[in-house]
């Protein structure tokens, strides 16, 4: 009877595979915290745009753009307050039995969606009286894992970027003042955004 001789990895192999295993794991593990990043960046881009779109949606409708709110779908048109609001994720487009998010005047609203870690800030130019339209808008997004703003302003096409600091939502306070006929964005810093350059 033949006896096997049994012998298993020495040291110097386990160290070896060891640190291989080490090396990979160095490479990989920023690339995929990189790519989370990526990721809510993404979905605060893709919500500033959304909140674009439902403005646009509501001057086409009223001549008019709106105020954001958050809440279930009103039966008649809520009234206007004053200042920048906030809205944050998730929320699913307003429908009259779904708390959601939309944008709202006088005259009309229009719902869009929040993703889920995203703050929207949003600011208008807007007359006194309640009558008077909004004319203007600022949109500002960030995702509370990413670290970058993202803007939008009425008076530009441009998607607007700021370096920003992770984990630090937005505030009302970061969408910068609207004025009609100028692009307010370009260049302004916010409390949480630091300055606004063009994509």
């Amino acid at each position: 009877m033949k006896i096997k001789n049994g012998q298993g990895f020495t040291l110097i192999e386990l160290l070896i595979v060891v640190s291989i295993i080490a090396i990979l794991a160095a490479i990989a593990i920023p690339q995929f915290s990189a790519y989370r990043i990526r990721g809510f960046n993404a979905s605060a881009t893709s919500d500033v745009r959304n909140t674009a779109t439902a403005q646009e949606a509501l001057y086409a409708d009223t001549q008019a753009y709106g105020e954001v709110r958050s809440a279930l779908l009103p039966i008649t048109t809520p009234a206007a307050t004053a200042g920048p609001a906030m809205v944050g994720g998730p929320l699913n487009a307003a429908t009259p039995t779904v708390i959601g998010a939309f944008v709202f005047n006088q005259r009309g609203l229009s719902g869009f969606s929040v993703s889920n870690g995203v703050n929207i800030s949003v600011s208008g130019a807007t007359g006194i009286a309640p009558q008077v339209p909004c004319i203007a808008y600022i949109i500002v997004s960030k995702h509370i894992g990413g670290n970058t703003c993202y803007g939008r302003d009425s008076d530009s096409a441009t998607l607007y970027r700021s370096p920003a600091v992770t984990g630090i939502p937005l505030t009302a306070a970061d969408a910068v003042t609207s004025n009609a006929g100028v692009d307010d964005l370009k260049d302004q810093s916010s409390t949480n955004c630091a300055s606004f350059i063009a994509e």
